[in-house]
């Protein structure tokens, strides 16, 4: 183990054995953690006594808090808008993405555990409590590889594909001849750019659990991917179908397929061990925004009152969604052991810069179920997500309001209204006590009580609760770190110990303040 889990102590029981990796960089001898088959009613064998078994378990007053103190902890110092985040499952390791086409690799416990301070300068315009810088591992240029051209390209006839360079282990000194296959008298353009990588923002990213590899979504529309581990952002192979930046991407539950949306309005599916499409799902009519498979566990009941570690969630399933035998190995099998932010392999979201709402159902050919738009409400949206029971979906709009649908019933529940001049909801995300949702408007991070009925509360029918009940109540608290720029992603780890927040435009109209910021979260009761 190294001396930076050493050296932590705001989460000794879980970041004890967070990492899974041999000092000399090899994979450690273990079984998957999250058994993926388990969401199908398939419980793993107990492991053997060489094989390390880690729980990422949640503090008891983590699902039945009152309220999170969320504090800003390091500065991971970017020189560009962030346009894309991902996180290993145990959070060891952090990717950023930025604008300037690089991609750098974060040692969290290490940025936690203070191994850099900031200088007095880089903290003049940060919140007291940010003391600390990221430390950085690694960073790598994000290269666009060589890819299919057509006979139109190089001046043939017809628009045909002729030639298709090798993606697998290739790199820029490799380059294949093209040929047209139809004769033309015009000659072959001498732009090296057909041949050469060039760098390319990281649309979208997102990385396998163990961060053995990484894919990414290229502006070119291409989705690459690369190595972490072993050859760090070493191109192995690339998907090509979308045309335009890829703008969303998921890898699935089962970590065997990717899910992809793009600015060319496509959804598209890709199987991993194939490395070819599976399907698309055609139904948006502008940019993709967000994608999200829905959590398939009721963590927020009280561990109080019940011992019962197998809530469930099953709103149009019939497949098992208890959890396995290692969510009942500890505290003598009550839920405070579950894994709250397990997903719905078959069940996920996607959300349109139009502000339309699709869910799907990845085992039906039917059409997507749409989340329908309050009257009166813009049709605009860069962010949606599910509650952490999969039971409703909050959408952020530009209005300055989130909306909560009701999935099971199909209907909006409420609509919460930022306050005056906070600008548009760019990121929510839900936390695993059932009431708090985060939302990243222009302003501020905001971290809001849905529970709390109060004058920022609008009904369906229009009215809000300071025409019929007045109450002067704030159902929110602001999250210090952020202001005046757009949150591009917001990211809490399995324990809902840590959060990361990143800013940047991802491409679109906007302002970015450059920062990136590691939380601590403790609960309130």
């Amino acid at each position: 183990m190294s001396s930076d889990e050493e050296d932590l102590d705001l989460n000794d029981e879980a970041i004890s054995q967070i990492d899974n990796n041999s000092d000399d960089g090899e994979a450690m001898d273990t079984e998957d953690l999250l058994d993926q088959s388990s969401t199908r009613g398939y419980s793993a064998p107990p492991p053997s006594q060489q094989e390390r078994d880690i729980h990422f378990q949640l503090n008891p007053d983590t699902l039945s808090c009152d309220f999170y103190d969320i504090v800003p902890v390091a500065s991971a110092i970017h020189p560009n808008a962030i346009y894309s985040l991902a996180a290993s499952r145990c959070f060891r390791w952090v990717l950023t993405g930025s604008e300037d086409g690089f991609i750098r690799k974060w040692d969290f416990f290490a940025s936690m555990n203070g191994k850099t301070p900031l200088t007095q300068a880089q903290r003049h315009h940060l919140g007291d409590s940010v003391t600390n810088s990221g430390v950085i591992s690694s960073w790598w240029e994000n290269e666009e590889q060589p890819g299919m051209l057509t006979t139109s390209e190089i001046g043939g006839q017809g628009g045909e594909p002729i030639t298709k360079l090798e993606s697998g282990d290739m790199d820029s000194s490799q380059e294949t001849a093209i040929t047209p296959t139809t004769p033309t008298t015009t000659a072959p353009p001498t732009n090296s750019s057909l041949n050469e990588p060039r760098l390319s923002p990281p649309f979208s990213m997102d990385m396998q659990s163990e961060a053995l590899w990484s894919v990414q979504g290229m502006e070119s529309g291409a989705i690459q991917l690369a190595t972490i581990r072993h050859d760090e952002g070493k191109c192995h192979h690339v998907f090509r179908k979308h045309t335009m930046p890829v703008s969303v991407i998921r890898i699935t539950p089962g970590e065997t397929g990717i899910i992809s949306g793009s600015w060319d309005k496509n959804v598209l599916e890709w199987d991993l061990n194939a490395g070819s499409l599976v399907r698309e799902y055609s139904g948006h009519v502008a940019q993709l925004s967000t994608a999200q498979f829905q959590p398939i566990y009721t963590p927020f009941t009280n561990p109080a009152k019940s011992n019962d570690s197998k809530s469930t969630v099953d709103n149009d399933t019939s497949t098992s969604n208890e959890p396995t035998d290692s969510a009942d190995k500890n505290d003598g099998g009550d839920n405070t052991a579950l894994l709250w932010d397990q997903k719905n392999p078959d069940i996920f979201l996607t959300a349109s810069v139009d502000g339309q709402v699709l869910i799907w159902d990845r085992r039906a050919q039917k059409e997507a179920t749409k989340v329908g738009l309050p009257e009166k409400t813009p049709p605009w949206t860069l962010s949606a997500c599910w509650s952490t029971d999969g039971s409703k979906i909050y959408v952020g709009r530009r209005n300055g309001t989130v909306d909560e649908w009701d999935y099971v019933g199909q209907k909006l529940n409420q609509s919460l209204r930022m306050p005056l001049n906070s600008g548009p909801v760019y990121h929510v995300n839900a936390m695993p006590n059932g009431k708090h949702i985060i939302c990243a408007s222009t302003d501020n991070i905001r971290l809001w009580n849905t529970t709390v009925d109060s004058s920022y509360t609008i009904r369906p029918d229009g009215t809000n609760t300071s025409t019929t009940k007045p109450s002067s109540a704030i159902p929110f608290t602001i999250i210090p770190g952020h202001h005046g720029g757009m949150t591009s992603h917001i990211v809490v780890d399995p324990t809902c110990r840590y959060m990361i927040t990143a800013s940047g435009n991802r491409g679109w109209e906007g302002v970015s303040t450059n920062t990136c910021l590691f939380y601590d979260i403790s609960p309130i009761v």
